[in-house]
């Protein structure tokens, strides 16, 4: 009578017990999606502490599962009060990135939760790793003008002004389009007339300041020279420039430049009607040119 070997009976028990693992696994991940759904279910009622029992339950269970990170996240968002510093806040805010993160590693395109993303990096002070993972971005593709606006604006936000401007007069020297061009001009002279704005500024730094944002928007002026915001901001920038002056004649020539420009502006906005020039892009309202003094 013939026996059965060892090696024909090891493999069927081998495939049994795969069999199992699989099925076990499946049950897992069952359960776990229905969790995931009392959790949408209690998200839906406002109750996001308790959504985000059910979310970490199905998480813990089963941590591949793409939906319960993009869900968690969302969850952790709605708990996270920006301007808040307490340390449970900061942990909300840490969470919601966590599983934002882990869920753009399955949806890398997902534009909505990368933007969520990045605002709760930055409202929660998260300045560092706003900039590594947009540096990374930007690693990929070295000339996307978009990603070099987004590390402008973060370092703008983390107060490094002058990281900021590194950035955008490399988005200056890649625009082509002149249009393009005159937005990413406008957007450096916007910049430094918000740096105006800081009382801790005087004297020769302030004209600095002016400087840069004037030389920005003079290169604008040569190319769209009928472009009402350029002319609101020069008219702008210069009474910033009069003010930091002490000497009557200085202040008298920026005042002058200042009028020249505000009555540019005017005229360009009655030539153009109710709707003023604007760069190609630009939705924003421009600065109104402040009256001579």
């Amino acid at each position: 009578m013939n026996r059965p070997s060892r090696s024909g009976t090891a493999p069927r028990f081998a495939l049994f017990a795969i069999a199992a693992l699989i099925a076990l696994a499946g049950c897992d991940e069952l359960t776990s999606r229905r969790e995931i759904q009392q959790g949408n279910k209690l998200y839906l009622e406002g109750r996001y502490s308790k959504a985000i029992e059910q979310y970490d339950a199905a998480l813990k269970r089963s941590p591949g599962l793409t939906i319960g990170h993009h869900n968690a996240g969302l969850a952790y968002h709605k708990l996270f009060q920006p301007g808040v510093e307490t340390p449970q806040n900061k942990v909300y805010a840490e969470k919601a990135a966590y599983h934002f993160t882990k869920y753009l590693e399955d949806e890398s395109g997902d534009q909505k939760i990368i933007s969520l993303l990045t605002t709760i990096w930055l409202d929660s002070g998260q300045y560092d790793k706003a900039l590594k993972y947009w540096g990374d971005i930007l690693a990929k593709d070295p000339d996307s003008r978009d990603v070099l606006e987004k590390l402008a604006n973060i370092n703008r936000q983390a107060g490094d002004w002058d990281k900021a401007l590194q950035w955008h007069m490399k988005r200056v020297e890649l625009e082509k389009d002149p249009g393009a061009k005159v937005k990413a001009l406008t957007d450096i002279a916007q910049m430094q007339w918000s740096r105006l704005q800081k009382p801790e500024l005087v004297d020769a730094e302030r004209v600095a300041v002016v400087d840069v944002g004037l030389a920005a928007l003079q290169k604008a002026e040569q190319l769209e020279p009928k472009n009402a915001v350029v002319h609101s901001l020069i008219a702008s920038l210069y009474q910033h420039r009069a003010l930091a002056h002490g000497a009557s004649w200085a202040k008298a020539i920026e005042v002058a430049s200042q009028r020249y420009h505000q009555i540019r502006f005017t005229e360009i906005q009655k030539a153009a009607g109710a709707g003023a020039a604007a760069p190609s892009g630009d939705k924003s309202k421009p600065p109104t040119p402040p009256a001579p003094k």
